[in-house]
This record gives structure tokens, sequence and C-alpha cells, in this order.
């Protein structure tokens, strides 16, 4: 019955008489049982019903998704603080993040400076997240995973949580720094030969067709060359690497 009494043992005709007399379906639920169980319910309410605890606990779920955060061996400080404050964001957001610390040419001999730089990155992150993959070398990168703790993931949802991420990638927006962009210029990046220089070959340059380009798009492509230069001559200093 809809209240929850039991009506007892009834014939199946008498059974669906009274359901269709209460305007009610009759519904099977121990089919197997001897006699067979049956209830007097709303069907159409009970779908509905149903259908609305599924989209409640689907809402309340969490897509936990691995984030790349790309590094190099002459990241310089200015530039990891900026990423050290993303990866934060992505494991307060209840994201993995997957770092990335690729070599090129002769850099694979420094992985000491390598491996102190992505140290010190995990040290940062131990109060927010457990390291899920130690550090390993994968071809000419340098590839750790850390997961945010269970803290950290049970915050994610948080209003006060987003209001702070989005805020904190505001500022860094302000700053000059876009996670989302960074990570694509790294990806894109053109592996380079062993021996050859990170420096545009100039006829390369001078052959690039700059009148396609709009004034925004200059005025970007030489804040970026002068990042990349002086990003280099900080990493120099930094590392005393050649």
């Amino acid at each position: 019955m809809p209240d929850g009494t039991n009506k007892g043992i009834l014939d199946t005709r008498d059974a669906l008489e009274l359901a269709r007399n209460m305007r009610m379906d009759l519904i099977e639920v121990a089919p197997n049982a001897d006699p067979p169980v049956c209830r007097i319910i709303d069907y159409g309410r009970f779908i509905y019903e149903k259908e609305k605890k599924e989209r409640a606990a689907r809402k309340s779920q969490k897509t936990i998704e691995v984030k790349g955060v790309q590094l190099r061996p002459k990241t310089t400080e200015h530039h990891l603080a900026f990423k050290i404050r993303a990866a934060r964001r992505f494991l307060e957001a209840g994201n993995k993040v997957k770092l990335n610390l690729r070599f090129r040419g002769r850099e694979v001999a420094n992985q000491h400076v390598a491996l102190k730089l992505i140290d010190r990155f995990l040290q940062e992150l131990s109060d927010i997240g457990v390291v899920e993959v130690a550090p390993n070398l994968e071809g000419k990168a340098l590839v750790a995973v850390v997961a945010p703790t269970p803290a950290t993931l049970a915050a994610a949802h948080l209003k006060s949580t987003q209001q702070r991420i989005e805020a904190e990638r505001a500022a860094d927006r302000a700053a000059g720094y876009n996670e989302e962009e960074e990570e694509i210029e790294e990806v894109e990046d053109v592996e380079l030969e062993e021996g050859t220089s990170s420096e545009p070959v100039p006829e390369l340059v001078a052959a690039t067709p700059v009148k396609a380009l709009t004034k925004e798009q200059e005025a970007e492509l030489r804040r970026r060359q002068n990042r990349e230069k002086l990003a280099q001559k900080r990493a120099n200093e930094q590392f005393g690497l050649p």
C-alpha cells in the first residue's frame, strides 16, 4: 500500500482492482518470492523521484581531471612562482597535476638541476597534495603526478574555494601569466636538435609574413620575444648553465 501497510495475500485480480480504485499502479517488486511481493504506488511519481535523485547524485559528483604544468630546467624564479600557484589552483579545484619537465639537447646532462627544481615544486604542493607518481624519466622529460588530499578534495566544491581560485587566476592574468596559454606554448614548442641554439634564426624571422599579423599580434610577439630573452638571461645567472 502507499502508506506502507501490508494487505496480506491477495488474488492478482483483486490486487489490480484495488490499485485501479486508488488510481495507482500495481508494481511487482520481488517476483522470485513465494508468493511474489507487489506494491501499490504512483508509478509516474516513482520514476520522477528516482530521476530527481539520480540528477542530484550526478550534480554532486566531481570528475577528476589531470592538468598539465610544463617546466624547463631553466625556468626562472619569477615564472616558477606563477606555475606553483597554477598547480595549487588545479589541486584545490579537485584535479590532479602532472608535472612535465622537458629537456632539450645537452640539458639532459643536468638532471640534478631538474630534480632539485621538481623536488622543490613538490614540496610547495605537499600541504594540499600527495605524490601519486614519483619523478621519473620518460624519454626527454622528467614526469611526476600529484593528486589532491582527501581534505583538499572535500573543500573543492565550496563556493569560497571556487571564488578564491578565480580571484587568484584573475590576479595572475593581470600580471601577464595565463596558465592555459603557457601550457599551449610549451606543448607546441619545437624540439631542438642537440647543439643547436634556441635563438631565432635571422633569415627565418625576416621571411615571416609580418604584414599578415595585426598590430596587437605584432606587439604580443615582441613582448614574448623580450620575455624569452629575459628568462634566458635570468636562468643562466641562476643555474650557471651554458
